[in-house]
């Protein structure tokens, strides 16, 4: 009996994150969706690149829980638009805050959502790849 009581909570320690490991679907209002598919009209999306520059990104947009959009301002056409695994929820309402391990944001990195009211982080978001978006020359 005593070995069944050890074993039960070990098989579900295992089991709750297997069972999670999915990809989520983040869903978005249709304002904010509106909002994405409006700054993407008119680009071509690119092969995903894994990292992006730190010293050249302008601004970081958060559209809803689901994108993350960088500006480059040496290349004002091209855009990256990032999908964090799971979204990236406060994003639009509060701060990303990221840790700077070099010149370079990658997928896999960890940012923080931090209220810069009350310095407390709310929550956390993991970057996936980054979509290239380039205005198509008219």
């Amino acid at each position: 009996m005593r070995k069944v009581i050890l074993i039960l909570p070990l098989a579900l320690m295992f089991a709750v994150p297997a069972a999670n490991s999915g990809t989520v679907e983040v869903e978005i209002s249709e304002k904010d969706q509106a909002k994405f598919d409006k700054l993407v009209d008119g680009r071509t999306a690119g092969e995903p690149v894994s990292c992006i520059s730190r010293v050249d990104q302008s601004k970081m947009t958060a559209i809803g829980d689901k994108y993350l959009v960088y500006r480059r301002s040496s290349n004002p056409k091209t855009i990256y638009v990032n999908e964090p695994y799971g979204g990236c929820r406060n994003a639009n309402h509060y701060a990303l805050v990221t840790r700077r391990f070099s010149s370079q944001l990658c997928r896999g990195e960890i940012a923080q959502v931090k209220d810069l009211t009350s310095g407390m982080f709310v929550d956390s978001c993991s970057f996936s790849d980054f979509v290239p978006y380039t205005k198509t020359e008219d």
